[in-house]
C-alpha cells in the first residue's frame, strides 16, 4: 500500500470549514509534486480512524492544534462525492407562482398515519364494530394531538432537560424523565402504577428503534417528540383500561381513544404541569423593558457575531440557525451552564426564547424547537440575564446588568476585545 503523504496546513484561528482543508491540501499536494493546480480533487475528509466528516464543520469547533485529518482525492471533476452521516439528500419539491413550494412545518403531524404505529389496536372493540368508527376515532385522537402540539412540545422540552441531562441527550427523553412527567401530572395512581408507564416506554422505544428512539452512548433508550406523542396515546388507553377494571365501566361517551387522550391532556397535563410552566416562562417577560430592547438593538451586530461563533457547521442558508447542543458547549465554556444554572433551568429559558407568549396552553408548534436564529438567541440572552439577576439578588436596574452580561458574553465569545493602550494614551 502506498504510504500517504503528509501535508501540514497552517489554519490560524481555525475558523475555516473542512471543505477548505480538503481543497487546500489537494492544492498543496499538487504543488509539492510539481503538478498543475486542480490536478487533485478532494472526495472526502476523514478522521485518522477513517470516519467521513461533514465538510461544513468549522475547524476550531471540533479539532485542536496538531490534530490529524485524512483527505481522500481523485481526478475529479466533481468534489466531495463521498457521503457522510446526516448528509442531506435533495428533498422533493414543487414550484408555485412565488417560487419553490415548501411543505408546512407541521405536515408530519397533520399526515401522521396512526395505523403505522399500530394505534388502531387501542380503539375500543365495541366502537370498532361500527362502520368507519375506528378511522373517526383515530382522526379525532390525531386532531387532539395537533391542537395541543405546541403545549405538548413544550412539556417534552421541559422534561427532556430534567435529571441527568447532557449535551448529548438534548432532543431526547429517557425513561426516568417520562416516568417523572406521569407522576407529576398525577397520571400515576394506585390503579395505574408507575411500572405500567415503564412498560409503555419500553414498548415505544423498542418498536420505534431507529426512527422515534435510539440508544445514547451509555446504552440508555431515548424517544423523540413523535415517540413521546405515541407514548401519550398509549398512556391514555392503558390508564383508562386500568381504571375501568378497578371500578364501574366507563360510559360509551368516554370509551373513545380521543376521549381518553383528552383526559390525559386536559385533565392532567393542562391541570398540573402547564400552569407552573406558564409562571416560569412568563416571569422573564419583565426583563424585556424598553431600555433593554434599546440596549439589545445597539449590540445586535455583536450578538449576531456571537451566535455565528457557536456554529459547528457553516452552510449557505436563508438564515443562520445554531443547534442548542452546540450552543450548550459554548455556554459551558463561558462558565454559565453547569456553574450558574442547570439544564433544567435552561429548558425554561429556551421556551421563553422560542415562544411568542408566556401562556403554555397557547404555545405553538415550533419547526426548530432547539435551533436558534438571531432574534431567538437575543431572547435567550435576556432570559439568562434575568435568571442570574434574580439569583444574585441585584438591586440595580435590569438594563445595567444586561449590559454587563452582554459585555461578558461578547468577550467570552471573542467578538469584543479591549484595545491595548500605550503609555502616551494613559
Amino acid at each position: 500500500m502506498e504510504k500517504p503523504e503528509v501535508v501540514e496546513l497552517h489554519c490560524g484561528a481555525g475558523t475555516q470549514i473542512l471543505q477548505w482543508v480538503g481543497c487546500t491540501a489537494c492544492a498543496r499536494l499538487a504543488y509539492v509534486r510539481g503538478e498543475v493546480m486542480g490536478r487533485y480533487v478532494p472526495q472526502s475528509i476523514m478522521t485518522a480512524e477513517g470516519q467521513v466528516l461533514d465538510i461544513h464543520i468549522v475547524l476550531n469547533e471540533m479539532f485542536k492544534d496538531g490534530d490529524e485529518l485524512r483527505v481522500e482525492y481523485s481526478d475529479g471533476p466533481v468534489a466531495y462525492k463521498a457521503r457522510w452521516e446526516g448528509r442531506p439528500v435533495t428533498p422533493p419539491f414543487e414550484w408555485g407562482d412565488g417560487g419553490e413550494v415548501v411543505p408546512p412545518h407541521d405536515a408530519w403531524l397533520r399526515h401522521l398515519d396512526m395505523r403505522t404505529h399500530e394505534l388502531d389496536r387501542l380503539v375500543d372493540p365495541d366502537l370498532a364494530k361500527q362502520a368507519g368508527a375506528t378511522e373517526r376515532d383515530l382522526q379525532a385522537a390525531k386532531d387532539m394531538l395537533y391542537q395541543n402540539a405546541g403545549a405538548l412540545q413544550a412539556v417534552f422540552t421541559l422534561y427532556e432537560f430534567q435529571g441527568e441531562a447532557s449535551v448529548e441527550s438534548v432532543s431526547r427523553m429517557n425513561l426516568v424523565q417520562f416516568r417523572a412527567l406521569t407522576i407529576n401530572s398525577k397520571l400515576v395512581t394506585a390503579a395505574f402504577a408507575a411500572e405500567k408507564v415503564d412498560e409503555i416506554f419500553t414498548l415505544i422505544a423498542a418498536s420505534a428503534r431507529g426512527t422515534n428512539s435510539k440508544l445514547d452512548s451509555s446504552g440508555v433508550a431515548n424517544i423523540n417528540f413523535l415517540g413521546f406523542l405515541i407514548g401519550l396515546v398509549h398512556i391514555a388507553f392503558a390508564r383508562a383500561t386500568a381504571i375501568n377494571a378497578a371500578g364501574p365501566a366507563l360510559p360509551m361517551s368516554e370509551r373513545s381513544l380521543a376521549a381518553k387522550l383528552e383526559v390525559v391532556i386536559s385533565g392532567h397535563l393542562a391541570a398540573y404541569v402547564l400552569p407552573d410552566l406558564s409562571k416560569k416562562v412568563d416571569r422573564f417577560a419583565v426583563a424585556y423593558t424598553p431600555g433593554a430592547k434599546l440596549l439589545l438593538q445597539k449590540g445586535r451586530r455583536l450578538t449576531e457575531q456571537t451566535l455565528n461563533s457557536c456554529r459547528l457547521k457553516r452552510v449557505l442558508a436563508p438564515e443562520v440557525r445554531v443547534e442548542l447542543k452546540y450552543l450548550c458547549s459554548h455556554l459551558i465554556e463561558w462558565k454559565l451552564l453547569g456553574k450558574e444554572f442547570t439544564f433544567a433551568d435552561l429548558a425554561v429559558m429556551v421556551l421563553f426564547a422560542k415562544q411568542p407568549t408566556g401562556d403554555a396552553e397557547r404555545f405553538v408548534l415550533q419547526p426548530h424547537p432547539l435551533n436558534f436564529n438571531y432574534d431567538e438567541f437575543e431572547r435567550l440572552l435576556v432570559a439568562i440575564t434575568y435568571f442570574l439577576y434574580m439569583l444574585r439578588k441585584r438591586k440595580d436596574p435590569i438594563e445595567e446588568y444586561l449590559g454587563e452580561m452582554m459585555d461578558y458574553i461578547y468577550r467570552k465569545a471573542g467578538v469584543l476585545q479591549t484595545a491595548a493602550r500605550n503609555d502616551e494614551d494613559q
